[in-house]
């Protein structure tokens, strides 16, 4: 394999790779009979993949090889685990062994005692006699009670024994680059065993966010066995554990080797277009290489049949280039054995794409200047329990992507000494050592913009005392109304003499000496009740509230309506406009200035300079900008599909260099070289068209 197919040296890792699903059901057979190793290998090849991830045992619960540990499917007359193995590492690619962890109906039905149950007594388990539907890509079951589509069981039973000994059969047989686990969720267990385990605890079992966390603490302790035995048997193994990047994946950190966003963009119900964008600005934050998932499917997984566009595998791509992730692309393998050949010519077209764009990509570190903290809470995710971002911070994230902002998503213990802003999204709690992160962001000249009740205490009073503003309590209505001042109108289409709805509930707050006070608050006429109305919708606007809209002392903004998550609900031009004036108050000379359309994605990345070795050349240190373009079409279904593709003209792209020369700046990776003027600290590039995925490299002159 070449190196830029291993951004980590030693590492299995690709930046080009393949999910292959493989979950086939016992009652069809034989399976895997037109498998040919040398068709397969020479296919993925073609498709210029760099890794596949092929399966050892899947949720049906059947493995894949001649196994002593498991059950090896009734129809499979071969080792098709071993021979995809070898025929990938004879083509030079990497081969990640995939493994089920939570959901396995056959080990569910020989060792019910393994199955968990919910806090009502059912059966985590497949429903009986109910075929699952497939109107919405998956069953309206999955989320309710007792009734997701496999059963869920518990490891901490003795199924974790079982999922070891097979980890321990897999290493001691074949020659794997990692292992991909599968559906690992920390999921509370009110079985007798399960409670008899929570009492010896000293767990309150009706206590549910006890019994979550409870769950949580033994579903971290059986990652990190199985993590620790991995690394005791196949020490150069990638090892990754599916369903723990979310809101809360800093606490599994340090028992896989990177991170890998699942993100079927089409799926219904589960992820949809801004779900990678947002994750990925968090799972970057951690230090670890990480990868995007997408699927080559129509909807979700095991859509057979189911084809993207070119276009659309390509804007998908795209997007997880742009926030600096390496690309999975999900299939499912035929019970044939065979692989669509239309599948990898469409794949084979994308990854040729990116092999030819990975010298910009290997190293490439991303260029976040602003920090969103994260606040998560405990919701669901596919019918299972998941930590979630707070909606405000999906809000912020949705904002600063239609605005070329540079952004990350960070835990609320991160480093913030590198951001030039941090924003603090309505409700979360700051800690002691928050404050003095924040206030040491502040003191090196940074940046700080309150949303809402963010930082108050129980006291009313902020815990950052730099907050511009005293607390006096929530507006009296829901809605209230803004009107805007001049600065905070700027160039936009804000009105300073209309009072906007605000449909959420917003703030009231007292500027204080020395401060700036920006727009004004009013309240509505009256709450809309059953007992008085206001025609269709809320009642008009009623009495000043003699309040501000945002308040801004220096270096540090305070906003009295919580525009950010109300964006995200809301989807209103207006909250949009208001906040992202307020972020330009506070940080002038953004590193990115986008001059064009909110649905062309600006992701900037940067690769330091490499020195010359013998036989090879070095490189400047390089910005590297991903423009990714998204065109979706109506449609009356629930997910906006970006099917067909079509060039932007006129944008112009402008970076903030500061003292550092300009060198050249061309089009990767063609290396078309692109007209560039300096103008202050900016490079100004103007782009004729932008298809959906542009890639712009400006090189740093040389320091004299």
């Amino acid at each position: 394999m070449s190196p830029s197919n291993r951004p980590v040296p030693g590492s299995a890792l690709s930046l080009r790779q393949v999910h292959l699903d493989f979950h086939t059901p016992g009652g069809v057979a034989p399976i895997a009979r037109d498998f040919d190793a040398a068709s397969f290998a020479e296919t993925m090849r073609g498709a210029h993949v760099g890794a596949v991830n092929v399966f050892a045992r899947c949720h049906h619960g059947y493995s894949y090889y001649p196994t002593s540990v498991g059950t090896t499917h009734p129809g499979l007359g071969f080792d098709l685990l071993g021979r995809q193995i070898e025929a990938l590492h004879a083509a030079g690619i990497a081969a990640v062994a995939y493994v089920t962890i939570g959901w396995d109906d056959l080990a569910a039905a020989r060792e019910p005692g393994w199955v968990v149950v919910g806090k009502d007594g059912s059966l985590h388990a497949r429903r009986p006699l109910t075929a699952p539907s497939i109107a919405g890509g998956l069953s309206p079951d999955d989320g309710g009670p007792g009734a997701p589509r496999w059963s869920l069981l518990d490891p901490a039973t003795g199924y974790g024994d079982y999922v070891c000994d097979q980890v321990r059969e897999l290493c001691g047989r074949y020659k794997i680059d990692g292992f991909w686990f599968d559906i690992c969720l920390a999921v509370p267990n009110y079985s007798p065993w399960g409670l008899a385990q929570m009492a010896a605890a000293a767990v309150d079992a009706g206590d549910d966010r006890a019994a979550a966390a409870f769950a949580r603490r033994r579903e971290i302790a059986f990652l990190e066995r199985v993590s620790g035995l991995i690394r005791e048997l196949a020490p150069d193994a990638e090892v990754f554990f599916n369903g723990t990047a979310d809101a809360a994946m800093g606490e599994l950190i340090h028992v896989q080797t990177h991170l890998d966003v699942e993100s079927l963009a089409t799926s219904p119900g589960l992820w949809g277009y801004l779900h990678y964008p947002i994750v990925a600005r968090h799972a970057r934050t951690f230090g670890l290489p990480f990868l995007g998932m997408t699927g080559r499917f129509h909807k979700s997984w095991a859509d057979f049949g189911g084809l993207k566009t070119l276009d659309q595998l390509e804007y998908e791509c795209a997007t997880i280039l742009a926030a600096g992730g390496g690309v999975s692309v999900g299939d499912q393998l035929r019970p044939s054995g065979a692989l669509d050949p239309a599948v990898y010519r469409l794949v084979g077209r994308v990854f040729e794409r990116i092999e030819r764009l990975e010298p910009w990509l290997v190293g490439a570190r991303p260029a976040a200047e602003v920090a969103i903290v994260s606040d998560p809470r405990l919701e669901t995710f596919g019918g299972q329990p998941a930590s979630a971002q707070n909606p405000e911070v999906e809000g912020a994230a949705q904002l600063f992507l239609e605005r070329a902002i540079q952004f990350d998503v960070v835990d609320p213990g991160a480093d913030l000494a590198g951001y030039r802003l941090v924003v603090l999204p309505d409700g979360l709690v700051v800690t002691p050592a928050l404050r003095a992160a924040l206030e040491g962001q502040l003191a090196q000249g940074g940046s700080m913009l309150v949303s809402g009740t963010a930082a108050l205490g129980s006291d009313g009073l902020f815990a950052v005392e730099a907050v511009p503003v005293d607390y006096l309590g929530p507006a009296p209505t829901m809605p209230v109304y803004f009107r805007v001042d001049d600065a905070l109108a700027g160039q936009s289409e804000l009105a300073t003499d209309y009072d906007y709805v605000l449909y959420d509930r917003a703030s009231l707050v007292r500027a204080r000496p020395g401060a700036v006070a920006h727009g004004s608050l009013s309240a509505a006429l009256f709450d809309r009740t059953w007992q008085h109305f206001f025609s269709h919708a809320q009642a008009p606007v009623g009495e000043s509230l003699d309040a501000p809209l945002a308040v801004v002392d220096g270096k540090v903004g305070y906003l009295a309506a919580p525009l950010f998550r109300a964006y995200r609900d809301h989807d209103y031009w207006a909250y949009a406009d208001v906040a992202a004036a307020l972020v330009r108050e506070l940080l002038s000379e953004p590193l990115v200035r986008f001059d064009g359309p909110p649905w062309i994605e600006v992701g900037l990345l940067r690769q330091g300079p490499v020195e010359a070795a013998e036989g090879e050349g070095g490189r400047p240190a390089r910005w590297v900008a991903h423009l990714v373009a998204y065109h979706p079409r109506r449609t009356a279904q629930s997910v906006p599909h970006v099917d067909h593709s079509w060039p932007t003209a006129g944008a112009r792209l402008g970076l903030r260099m500061g003292t550092a020369g300009v060198a050249r700046c061309y089009l990767a990776p063609d290396r078309t070289d692109l007209p560039f003027r300096a103008e202050g600290d900016y490079v100004w590039i103007d782009l004729a068209q932008l298809p959906t995925h542009t890639v712009v490299v400006v090189e740093e002159a040389p320091a004299r």
